[in-house]
This record gives C-alpha cells, sequence and structure tokens, in this order.
C-alpha cells in the first residue's frame, strides 16, 4: 500500500509538472541578476525596474506590467560613463510576431519606426540615474528600445527588450492550491473514501502522466502558425542529452504532403523560463532529399523546457514554426 501511495504521489507530481504554465521572468536585453535586473547595452551595463506608482506604489517590475496607467521607466547606472552619454529611449507596438523572442534584428526591419512608436525620448543626458515617464492608456505587447551613443561617436549601441503591459500572469499559486487538492483526493482514495470515483481518478492520472512522457520523449510535427508548412525532425543523438553538438535533419512539407524544396531557414531560439537564447548559432543548409534540410551545429546545455523557432520562407511564402523540445 505504501508503495502504491508514493507511486500516486509521484503521478500527481508529474501532473502539476506537466500542465502548469510556464513564467517567463525577463527576456529581451533585460536579464535577472540576484535581486535586481539589469540592462545591457554594448558594453554599458544599468540596472533596470518599472513602476506603476498610482496602482501598485514601490513595488518594481523586472519588464512585464501587471496593469496600465502611468509608469515609470529608471535606469541606475552600473557603468560611468552612461552619466555621460546621451541616452534615447522609445516604445513601440510589437508588431513583429516574434513575441518575447523579438531582438534587435527584427526591429531593424521593420520600415518606419515612428508610425508604431507610442512613446519616445529624444537623446538627452541625465547625469545622476536614467528616468522616463509614459502612461499606457490600454494593455498590449511592446518593445522598449534604448539606444546610446558609441564611445567612439560612430554610431548606436542599442537594446531592445519586448514586454507587456496589463499583463494578468498569475504566478504558481493557482498550481500549488490545485496540487495540493490533488494531494488531498490521493489520500481519500488510498484510505478508500472515494468509493466509485477512484477508477475515474487512477485514470485522470495515467492519462497526464502520459501526455507528459510523450511531450518530453518523441519529437513533434508542428505546423506553422499560418498552416503553411508542417515540419518533423529527426536527431542524430537518439535520445538528446545536454552539452553535445548535433544536427538535425528537417523535413518539410506543405499544405498538400509535397516536400518544401529551395527555401530558406532560419533558426533562432531558447529557454523561455530562465530567459536565454541557444548556447551557439546553428544555421540550415540544404539535405539530401527534396523537402529536406540539414540544422547544423545545434547545442542544448541544460535540462528543461527549450523552444526553436523556425522561420521558413519558400517563394512568396513566409511563416514561422516552434518546436517545442524537452530534456
Amino acid at each position: 500500500m505504501n508503495r502504491l501511495r508514493l507511486f500516486a504521489t509521484l503521478l500527481i507530481a508529474v501532473s502539476i509538472l506537466a500542465w502548469a504554465p510556464r513564467i517567463t521572468l525577463a527576456h529581451g536585453s533585460v536579464t535577472p541578476d540576484a535581486d535586481l535586473c539589469v540592462i545591457q547595452i554594448g558594453y554599458f551595463k544599468a540596472h533596470f525596474k518599472v513602476y506603476l506608482p498610482e496602482t501598485h506604489q514601490h513595488e518594481d517590475f523586472c519588464e512585464d506590467l501587471p496593469g496600465i496607467g502611468n509608469s515609470v521607466f529608471v535606469m541606475e547606472y552600473e557603468h560611468d560613463g552612461l552619466a555621460q552619454t546621451p541616452i534615447d529611449f522609445r516604445i513601440i507596438e510589437n508588431i513583429t510576431g516574434q513575441g518575447r523572442f523579438t531582438n534587435l534584428g527584427h526591429i531593424e526591419e521593420i520600415d518606419n519606426l515612428d508610425k508604431i512608436t507610442v512613446f519616445h525620448h529624444s537623446a538627452a543626458i541625465q547625469p545622476d540615474v536614467f528616468t522616463v515617464g509614459h502612461e499606457f492608456d490600454k494593455p498590449g505587447k511592446f518593445v522598449g528600445i534604448v539606444s546610446v551613443t558609441r564611445h567612439d561617436g560612430d554610431g548606436l549601441y542599442t537594446a531592445v527588450f519586448p514586454f507587456e503591459a496589463g499583463y494578468t500572469g498569475l504566478g504558481f499559486w493557482p498550481w500549488i492550491i490545485a496540487g495540493l487538492l490533488l494531494l488531498q483526493l490521493n489520500y481519500l482514495w488510498m484510505s478508500g473514501r472515494l468509493g466509485a470515483l477512484r477508477n475515474i481518478f487512477v485514470i485522470m492520472l495515467l492519462f497526464t502522466a502520459s501526455t507528459f512522457v510523450q511531450a518530453a520523449d518523441g519529437p513533434r510535427v508542428p505546423v506553422s502558425r499560418d498552416g503553411h508548412f508542417q515540419l518533423s525532425y529527426t536527431s542524430e543523438l537518439q535520445p538528446l542529452v545536454i552539452n553535445r553538438i548535433h544536427n538535425w535533419i528537417l523535413r518539410i512539407v506543405d499544405t498538400h504532403g509535397e516536400p518544401v524544396t529551395g527555401a530558406s531557414i532560419s533558426v533562432q531560439g531558447g529557454m523561455p523560463v530562465h530567459d536565454h537564447g541557444l548556447p551557439t548559432a546553428p544555421r540550415v543548409t540544404s539535405g539530401p532529399e527534396p523537402g529536406t534540410y540539414l540544422l547544423k551545429g545545434l547545442r542544448f546545455h541544460m535540462r528543461g523546457h527549450w523552444e526553436l523557432e523556425f522561420t521558413i520562407q519558400a517563394g512568396e511564402t513566409r511563416d514561422l514554426v516552434i518546436v517545442a523540445v524537452e530534456l
């Protein structure tokens, strides 16, 4: 009986992990560092925080804002050079379609930044601490762009950070409460008090555990965001392991199941929960057969949930495929 109870408890823990939402801590050029958030602008660094004084008083946020209204963006210089350098700060609507993976390259592809700019503070020197305010009148997805003049005066260093205003993530508490309820149900089941519900409970646990194992093992065949392509892959590492550079064979078909040939494919990705990208810069070349492509130089350096974003351009059709990998 003790072994059976332990097994059921482990299944409950697995189910919580399988269905719990993944919380994004930070992204872009702002990263958590101990109890502070740090923004990296070229070789410059600053402590970064955002306030919502009307609704959250002195509470500060790394990027995503739980509400709208008046906001105050603050950078406390970690590098003395920032105190003597003009800083340009801009907030734009995030129209890239890349979400939390938005980077400077995506911003540079936008033809007219002014058209989607919701706030702009022209370059100016703030000698002690950089502070700007903006009032968000509606929730949405945005990108902050911070630019400073290079030390040689030739060009700019720029950092970007995607964020949401009106972010309503609930964190882990609902899942902790759900876990406690499941443990209580487990106790009632083991004590025989659930009666006829016992079999239903067993089926639910086994289904959840099998779903988690299937997600963690074996490749998926995801469809692209707009439905134009389907991508599958085979890794030369079976099973996938960490800290090994390896290659994948990608297979891409269209909506009719026909191989997609001559496509241009770029890849990026990372761990959304830990807010970092891939440790290598993999690239995609043509494969040995029609509709196949070789992804070279891929490495995962830690266990957990990874996401790879494949941008596929085939003729006039461009679409995005996200591949989730559990290690």
